[in-house]
Parts: C-alpha cells; structure tokens; sequence
C-alpha cells in the first residue's frame, strides 16, 4: 500500500510540474485590456504621475541583480506592465537588503513594494492587493538520492534552509526531528545538497528552477512539494502599498484583473524553465508489482463487498436524502458566506470613506502601542487647520498650558476607554476644545497593538457652556453682576467685616427721567443709557467696589471697609457724573439719579435689612429731590404711618 501510494503521489507531482511549467500560447496580436477606473482614480493617477518602488534584489526568478547590476525578473516586467496600462512611471528605490527596503516602506520613503507577503503586523503599514506571485515549496535533493519521497522522509535530517524567510520558522516547527543547516542564499543552499554538506534543501520551486538552470545543477531533482501552489497563502507574494494611499492600492489590483492567465504564463515561462522530472524505472517496477498484489486484495474485497450490496442498497435512500441535506447546508452556507463577505467589504468601504470625509467636527487617529501617531484623517484640516504630517509631529507644541493637558501622555500610552477632554491651539492661535473617545484594538492573538481615536470638536459647546454659566451671575445688557451674584457678594462682604470689625455702605441707585426716555426714544436708546450709566458707575469705584443691576433703572453699589463719612463723597461722584449730558447719534440729553444710603452694622447687620433700608432711604432722596438720602429710623416709620 505503501508503493502504491507513492506512485499516486509520484504521478501527480509530475503532472503538477507538467500544469505550471508547459509550453505558453502567444497572446498573438490581441488587443491590451483597458483598465477600467472611476473618475476619481483617474484624477488620482494625474496627481501622481511618478510613484516611488521598491524590489527585493535578492529573491530570483521573481526580483534580483542581474549580473550587470540591473534589476530584472517576473515581478519587473509585471510591473512594467501595469506602468504601459495605468500610464504612471514607477521610479525605483535603490537596491538595497530586505530590512533596509521594508523600513524605508515603512517610514514612506517608499510608496509602494512590489513583492511583500500579506501578514497581519504589515497591515498597519500597508495595504495588499490580491496575491499574484504564487509560489510553491519544494524539498531539493541530488538525483540519486531514493530515500526522501515526501516531507515526513526529511525526520533526522540535515536539511538547508535560507535565513529571514517566514517559512522556516513553520518548517522548524512541523519537523522538530530536522538539523536546520542555515545559509544566506537558496543558490547556496542548493550547492550545499550538490556538495553533500546536507540531504535537502527547502526552497521555492521556480526559484529552485532558475538556479539550477543558470549554475548547471544538473545532480540535482526536485524529490517532493512540501507547498504545492500555495496551499499556504504566507509565502504568496502581493504588492503592498503605503496605509494613506488606498486608492493606489485598488487601482493596481484593477490593473492586476487584467492581466491574463495566459499573459502570467508567457512571463513565468521568460524565467522558469520546464521541469522533466526523472524517472525511476527500478520503482516503478517494484511499484507495479506491489499494485498487481494490492489489486487481487482489492477484488477479493470487492467479492465480500458485493455480498454486503444489500444492507447498501437499504442504505442508499438514506445517504442521498443526507447527502441533498448536506449539499443544501453547503450550498446556503457559501452563500451565507459571500453575502457577509460584501457586506464586510461594504461597512468597510463606508467607514473609511465616512472617515476620510468628515469635515467640521470630528477627525479620526489611530496610534501603536506607543502612543505614536499611525494615522489621523484629513479633516483635521478642516478643524484645526494642520495638515497630517504637521499635527503628527508638532501635536504636543500646540497644547496650550491648561493643567488638563498634563494627562495627555498618560493617556496616549495606556487603554483607555472613558472619554477626556483637550485644550489646543489652532493655527491661527485660536483656542479650541477637544473630546477624545479612545477605543483599544488588538491583533488575532488578542494582544494589545495600539488604539482607534474619534476627535469631537466642542468647541462652540464649552463656549455656550460658559457663557450659560456668566449669565446665571451677570447681567446680560452691562455686564455689571447680576441681583444673585450681589446677594452672594453682598453676604461674603459683611462676613469679612464682622470679622475685621470694619464698616460697609450699600447704595441703592435709580435714574431720574429714565421712564420719560424710554417711553419717547425708544427702548434701544433706553438699552445705551442703561450701558453708559454702568461704564460711568464703574469709573468712579475702587477695585474692590461692587456694582450691580437689581433690574430695570436701579443699581446697587457696595463699598467696603467705608462707614458714612466715606461715602457721601463718592455717592456726590456718582451724580455728578450721571448729570452730565447722553449723547447718542444725533440726540442729546440729561438725567440725574436718587441714591440711598444704608451703613453696616450702624443701620442693621442683616443683609437683606441693609437692601431694604438703602431702597428706603433712595425713594426718600427720590421724593424730596435731594439726591443722595442717608437711611434713618424716621424713614421707616414715616413708611409705615404712609
């Protein structure tokens, strides 16, 4: 049984060989496919006429240094042809080791890398088209050698493998039992199994192809697959593109579509001679007969098969009603599948065209594990008016000194989930809020790799905040406090002179005329003298005066530390500047004003009884036209015999 599956599997690597290294029909004088592109790709490729490219220089037939020092291989003329039908010109980045290449891609001194395998920790750098380098891995060993058919042969062997490549890591784990020899190149790996030095060599089939045709390995022959056409999508080449550029990314894999089958083949056939496997004659003898003598088991099986045909039969209906069963699961599953599938494709497609369209309020980031920017959305243009690269190295300078801002750091390098606020200057120096919304993100291993950031611009919320908060205290048409925040003022003021044993003189203000100017100029003119009188109030206090405007034409004044004798003259001030002349547009006129006086504690320690005792002694000043009126115990019970 054992030989007989080896010639199965002998028959079918030579037909493998015979599918992916035949003769290539010539594309003849067909005409090139048109690239079909949206009029924003178009616009896009006008913008970027020149696009800069990396190739790995050491990874022959696909990419490499030719002996002239020029860079030749399938993956150049792949890309020269997508050059011809997109009409851009790829300018190439200088040759230079794969570490170098992939981190010079990173940083975005490259656009775009012609051969990269798919792998998750390269997505946040990049975006891949679909692969269309497929490759398979072979176990190379000398002609002569019959004791290694397949991979479980190479347990408790020396084998050769390259350096730095993905697959070894996972060859190294699947046979424990191989004495890795490592090399820096697969020509040397080859020459190592010429040489004797090891029993095998894993490398890429094409690869494997071209070397031994350029260096005349002829002792050499493919012995078994270890991958057969990509059964492992890891070792796939696609062509990566930087993370900002997705439009770059779909326009290649549109231009890739185009390319036929047929085209792909005349180009591996440029660089990847056909394979003859050998054929080992003496096997297939001691095969054949080994399969004559399974084949009488065989019909001796079948005789005793044949005699159970009726409990089979009775079977039968049952297997095809499961088998229907099974074929309708299959069926409504890979539907099932593409349905979530498109609609994957399309959440996706919304949200990153809702995120690269967000205008006015919102901008998203993404940031590593570091709390380094990966990635912020264009509307923070809009917003702030930094570009991406501006913000991304400059962001910390533009925080203004607010002690909100010392968390910052904190956050950037930690999971955190609840939302938090910012303070940040825009480019024109204007001062504006932020909310920030951080959502953790993690790889497949469920391992933390950084952050998604939403960026709320409220801006325009803190300010009518604030400015809700300014008239719960002050009055909205002069700006002076407001009858809450007096009465508060007013409280704190006689707590302080209780305690310093000082006295306290409260004015209680009222405009002569006022009634007479509203009623004939109109309440916009009534709205300036009340502004004006508040500015000429203002000018006559002392910084730790208090003035207020208890509602329509009256005012209260608070003088601290002041008894009577204090403030009379300031009270003649007042009115002497409230009779001098309103002027407004083309009108002029005079008003004057009735102030009551009240002293704390002489008159009363209660304040609200020191409100009400300077109203009193302000409408006795208004009646008898004195002006200003000290309140006196008489007052009071003249009010009430009235």
């Amino acid at each position: 049984m054992h030989y007989l599956i080896s010639l199965f599997f002998f028959i079918y690597l030579n037909v493998a060989a015979a599918d992916g290294f035949g003769d290539i029909v010539s594309t003849g004088n067909k005409p090139v496919p048109v690239v079909q592109l949206t009029s924003k790709e178009r616009a896009w490729l006008e913008n970027h006429k020149k696009i800069r490219i990396a190739f790995d220089d050491s990874l022959p037939p696909y990419s490499f240094i030719n002996d002239a020092g020029q860079l030749e291989g399938i993956a150049i003329e792949v890309m020269n042809t997508l050059s011809k039908r997109l009409g851009i010109t790829f300018e190439t980045y200088p040759h230079t080791s794969w570490n170098k290449l992939y981190e010079a891609a990173a940083a975005r001194k490259v656009d775009v890398v012609a051969t990269m395998v798919n792998r998750p920790d390269r997505r946040q750098w990049f975006i891949f088209t679909q692969p269309y380098l497929i490759k398979s891995l072979v176990i190379m060993t000398k002609r002569d050698n019959t004791t290694i058919k397949n991979q479980t042969d190479l347990a408790g062997k020396r084998v050769t493998m390259v350096k730095g490549y993905q697959f070894v890591d996972r060859v190294i784990k699947e046979l424990p039992s191989v004495t890795p020899y490592f090399v820096n190149s697969m020509l040397d790996g080859l020459k190592t199994v010429s040489t004797e030095k090891a029993e095998a060599a894993i490398t890429f089939m094409a690869t494997a192809s071209y070397l031994q045709t350029k260096y005349l390995l002829t002792d050499l022959k493919i012995a078994a697959f270890y991958d057969l056409n990509s059964a492992n999508k890891s070792i796939n080449e696609s062509i990566a593109v930087r993370k900002d550029w997705p439009i770059l990314a779909d326009i290649l894999q549109k231009a890739l579509v185009t390319i036929s089958e047929e085209e792909m083949q005349n180009i591996h056939a440029k660089w990847v001679p056909s394979i003859k496997p050998s054929i080992d004659y003496e096997l297939i003898q001691k095969i054949v007969a080994v399969f004559i003598s399974v084949l009488v088991l065989l019909l001796l099986w079948i005789a005793r098969v044949r005699r159970q045909n009726k409990k089979i039969k009775l079977s039968k209906t049952k297997v095809q009603t499961t088998n229907k069963i099974l074929q309708g699961l299959k069926s409504d599953l890979e539907h099932l599948v593409l349905k979530r599938t498109a609609e994957l494709n399309s959440s996706e497609h919304k949200f990153r065209s809702l995120v690269e369209n967000l205008r006015n309020e919102y901008f998203f980031y993404q940031r590593d594990c570091e709390g380094t920017f990966t990635y912020i959305s264009p509307s923070i243009i809009n917003i702030l008016g930094y570009t991406v690269d501006e913000f991304m190295t400059h962001y910390h300078e533009y925080l203004t000194d607010n002690p909100i801002n010392l968390k910052i750091d904190e956050y950037s390098q930690s999971i955190h989930n609840s939302p938090y606020q910012l303070e940040i200057y825009n480019a024109q120096k204007n001062i504006h809020w932020l909310e920030v919304t951080d959502t953790p993100v993690y790889d497949e291993y469920n391992k933390y790799i950084g952050v998604d950031g939403i960026v709320h611009d409220i801006t325009l919320r803190k300010q009518a905040d604030d400015r809700l908060i300014w008239l719960s205290y002050y009055d909205e048409l002069t700006g002076l406090a407001n009858r809450r925040l007096f009465a508060d003022q007013l409280q704190q003021v006689i707590s302080m002179a209780h305690r310093t044993n000082e006295s306290v003189s409260l004015f209680y203000l009222d405009l002569d005329r006022f009634k007479f100017v509203n009623d004939t100029m109109g309440h916009a003119v009534g709205d300036e003298v009340l502004k004006e009188t508040a500015l000429r109030i203002s000018s006559t206090l002392r910084d730790s005066d208090i003035a207020a405007r208890l509602g329509g034409d009256e005012f209260a004044i608070l003088l601290p530390e002041t008894d009577a004798n204090g403030a009379s003259p300031v009270a003649e001030k007042i009115l002497k500047k409230l009779r001098e002349p309103y002027i407004f547009d083309e009108l002029e006129f005079t008003l004057g004003g009735s102030i009551g006086i009240a002293v704390y504690p002489q008159d009363t320690s209660n304040s609200e009884a020191l409100v009400h005792f300077a109203d009193t002694a302000m409408y006795h000043a208004k009646q008898g036209k004195l002006g200003v009126s000290f309140y006196s115990e008489s007052m009071q019970q003249k009010n009430t015999i009235d």
